[in-house]
């Protein structure tokens, strides 16, 4: 019921707008205005709650007892919208007052929009752990049969997941704070210490994670959230280290060729 009254509201209000893109007289009062960035907001809270339902194991829209993806349509479908809606308010905002969201995270500072992407990937992971946890294994199992009901392991898994979902979001968003907060060249040394010691500690984690959560009689084995969730983590934290050791090479190849440089105009001088 919630999920088609989602997908109502969103239909009307997608066609209100596309319509008033063809009357130029009616959109000067909505398009490019703050009521436009309420609409946007709307649908993406809309698209939130569908995504949200569709994905629980308890209502079988998209997922099934498991978590696995029964209805590839709905799932697929409802996590396109909610990209679509977070692209218009990208959209929105540097429209309307000069800010490119993305343009911003990439100058900012390395890897920033990286650790942007750890953070909503571990979001997701966690959520869908514990949602996972709660149905099969927390107070809401009650009603389900033996066979749906979690196992010992299947529940410490959903925990890990908690656990790495947590480590990941609350690492983004350390970094991310530091990154913005921090002008100085001596701290930005440390922070790039600290920076390379975090991904590759999420790396490692979450290696483990893929193994226990995404293995055989793991939570995230079937195709759902957690699934692609903690793939999403751990592809990230490769980025993530992968571009600390390159600029890590970069920076001490630069001290070496320095060296030799001024070793080379000492000879000369001599």
């Amino acid at each position: 019921m919630y999920a088609v009254a989602c997908s109502s509201c969103l239909f009307i209000l997608s066609t209100c707008v596309v319509i008033l893109h063809t009357r130029p007289l009616i959109s000067s009062v909505i398009l490019g205005t703050k009521v436009e960035g309420i609409i946007i907001f709307v649908l993406i809270s809309l698209w939130s709650a569908l995504v949200a339902i569709v994905s629980d194991t308890r209502h079988g829209l998209a997922t099934d007892y498991s978590g696995s993806i029964s209805n590839g349509n709905l799932y697929y479908f409802s996590w396109a919208g909610l990209v679509t809606g977070v692209a218009l308010m990208t959209s929105f905002v540097r429209t309307i007052y000069g800010i490119d969201v993305v343009g911003e995270l990439k100058n900012r500072a390395l890897r920033l929009q990286s650790w942007v992407w750890l953070g909503m990937f571990g979001l997701i992971q966690m959520g869908s752990s514990a949602r996972l946890f709660d149905n099969h294994c927390g107070t809401s199992s009650g009603g389900l049969g033996e066979a749906e009901q979690g196992s010992v392991a299947f529940c410490r898994r959903c925990q890990l997941g908690v656990a790495l979902g947590f480590l990941a979001t609350i690492s983004s968003m350390i970094v991310v704070v530091l990154k913005i907060a921090i002008t100085s060249s001596r701290k930005l040394s440390l922070l790039f210490t600290a920076e390379m010691m975090m991904s590759g500690m999420m790396m490692g984690s979450e290696a483990v994670g893929v193994a226990f959560l995404t293995g055989q009689g793991g939570p995230g084995a079937p195709l759902n959230n957690l699934y692609y969730s903690t793939w999403g983590t751990l592809v990230v934290s490769l980025v993530l280290v992968a571009s600390c050791v390159e600029d890590y090479s970069s920076a001490k190849g630069e001290i070496i060729r320095n060296r030799l440089g001024e070793e080379g105009e000492g000879l000369e001088l001599r």
